[in-house]
């Protein structure tokens, strides 16, 4: 199985993530689509869960690794669940992205994550801790982040966790990008405050 998806594949898998997440919150219009049968209780059991192998065991959950399949993408359901979980604690907010945001300065001058809280998220050991740092970094952000984005810089993480690949080029690491996002969105904010 191929570790990395091409530009479609991503939008495909960023697209859908952020429809399942949107049909966590029903509201009370006709609800039609993959994901109509998805309830707030679902998004409730989601939230619960203390870690990926605890996501695997929701219908929820289920649904979404379904649909990604009937879209021809082959991802595996252990790899999928820590992108999932994180994403039901989120709530979509297209083109805000994840790393970017937690740089952004806070109403008392502070990132949003601070730069020791950053490092560590980046140096998590295992996936469970990555997990817990990464619903806290959501939390971080009041919830805000683009779901679908997000859920695709997570499932490269578990795979760049599991198998390194040298080859890959540093651009195209996550860790670098998030680092080069997350720095030039907090200095960028520095450099623009007055004297």
């Amino acid at each position: 199985m191929k570790r990395f998806l091409n530009k479609a594949e991503r939008q495909t898998l960023a697209k859908t993530v952020a429809q399942w997440r949107q049909a966590l919150d029903p509201s009370d219009e006709e609800r039609h689509g993959p994901f109509a049968m998805l309830k707030r209780a679902d998004r409730a059991q989601l939230r619960r869960c203390a870690a990926p192998e605890e996501v695997l065991l929701q219908s929820a959950f289920h649904r979404l690794l379904q649909e990604l399949r009937r879209q021809d993408l082959d991802l595996r359901a252990d790899e999928l669940a820590l992108a999932a979980g994180v994403a039901a604690h989120a709530t979509h907010a297209p083109g805000k992205e994840f790393a970017r945001s937690l740089g952004r300065k806070n109403d008392a001058g502070r990132e949003m994550m601070s730069e020791l809280r950053f490092r560590q998220l980046q140096t998590c050991r295992d996936e469970d801790s990555f997990y817990r740092q990464a619903r806290r970094a959501v939390d971080l952000l009041g919830g805000e982040v683009d779901v679908g984005k997000l859920a695709v810089d997570l499932l490269q993480w578990v795979w760049e966790f599991r198998e390194p690949d040298p080859a890959l080029p540093p651009r195209e690491r996550l860790k670098l990008r998030w680092s080069a996002d997350y720095y030039h969105e907090s200095l960028r904010e520095a450099d623009q405050e007055p004297a």
